[in-house]
């Protein structure tokens, strides 16, 4: 019965996991500055980073002990057990069964067969330890590693004949949301925007081009609206709302070293329905005001909302507007188009305010 089975011992290697790893001696490479739309929908000036990669397969090494049929063993122990129930048969099917021989060696080899032939049948197994986890590592490429913010005071950025001026902070980022000339409630028909970007740097100015899609909006608009506090619900018009704008008022305010446009105006909904993702629209032939938006949200039936709003300007847009009289005017929008389009207008010159 030793003899039923063959074992053997050898050493099993399996792959498991595929990784990427930045390569321990990797060196982060700059590439080009760009700009980032951030989760709360900022710009971000930055300068990436691509690093060095690696794969890393997990080489898993295993004892393995395999125990498999004596194949010697099995076809002695079925040819014994065949010939031996050919002599039981032909020794029973003997006029005299009990003075033939083959009448005792056929019961007694298939005593000795079947055992042989069954035995290495059962008892087969395979059983792995493991040893060893080897790791295999081969050069993949290139990832991003991270972003460094850009250094820089000041940014302008212009497209299809409009401008926004901001200052930029140690982190990067751009005083000016692009949701603040981008429609954030209609942000998916938007075309493709090419913006041309200047930032002033210690070193003097440093020129950029950006493609900017909606696709790169649509994620941020949600955290927009929470970082400004805004309600952007959306819910379905039972009610038809009024909406009324009343009292605008605009003026030059400059704080430190940075010159914005102030507007403030009311707006009312007197009701009877709440009113849902309101805006209002800001229409001039100033290129640095024009196309702007301001948010409000929802606006319950018989509330009144007093909008005090800043829009940075360039020190050239501030000249032109203590040189020259402007006209400008505000549009109030609503999710459901229910406002009307009849403008409120302002017009004259935009003079210091003196609260600022």
């Amino acid at each position: 019965m030793s003899a039923c089975h063959v074992t053997t011992r050898f050493e099993e290697t399996r792959q498991g996991e595929i990784r990427h790893e930045v390569a321990p001696d990797a060196v982060p490479r700059a590439l080009p500055p760009s700009m980032d739309v951030s989760e709360d929908g900022r710009f971000r000036f930055v300068t990436p980073f691509v690093c060095a990669t690696q794969s890393v397969t997990d080489m898993a090494v295993f004892d393995v002990e395999r125990r498999r049929p004596n194949v010697a063993t099995l076809v002695v122990g079925v040819i014994a057990a065949s010939l031996s129930a050919v002599a039981t048969v032909s020794a029973l099917s003997d006029d005299d069964p009990g003075g033939s021989p083959l009448a005792y060696v056929g019961p007694a080899g298939l005593a000795v067969g079947l055992p042989l032939a069954i035995g290495p049948m059962i008892g087969n197994s395979i059983s792995r330890v493991p040893k060893d986890v080897k790791e295999l590592r081969a050069p993949a490429g290139e990832e991003p590693c991270g972003t460094k913010p850009l250094p820089g005071r000041h940014a302008t950025i212009a497209w299809s004949g409009l401008r926004v001026a901001g200052a930029i902070d140690a982190d990067g980022y751009f005083a000016v949301s692009p949701f603040a000339f981008i429609d954030a409630f209609d942000v998916g028909q938007i075309p493709a925007l090419v913006l041309q970007i200047e930032i002033e740097q210690e070193s003097g100015t440093m020129p950029m081009e950006v493609v900017l899609d909606a696709a790169a909006l649509a994620g941020a608009r949600d955290g927009y609206f929470k970082r400004i506090g805004i309600d952007a619900t959306i819910e379905e018009l039972r009610k038809v709302p009024r909406l009324e704008a009343s009292g605008l008022r605009v003026s030059r305010v400059r704080r430190d070293a940075e010159r914005g446009v102030r507007i403030a105006l009311t707006i009312a909904n007197n009701g009877p329905g709440d009113a849902y993702g309101v805006r209002l629209s800001v229409n001039t032939p100033s290129g640095e005001l024009d196309g702007r938006f301001i948010y409000v949200g929802r606006l319950p039936a018989k509330t009144t909302l007093a909008i005090d709003t800043v829009i940075p300007i360039s020190e050239a847009g501030e000249r032109a507007l203590s040189a020259d009289d402007l006209e400008l005017a505000v549009i109030v929008r609503d999710a459901h188009a229910t406002a009307s389009d009849a403008p409120l207008r302002f017009r004259g010159r935009v003079l210091p305010d003196p609260s600022r």
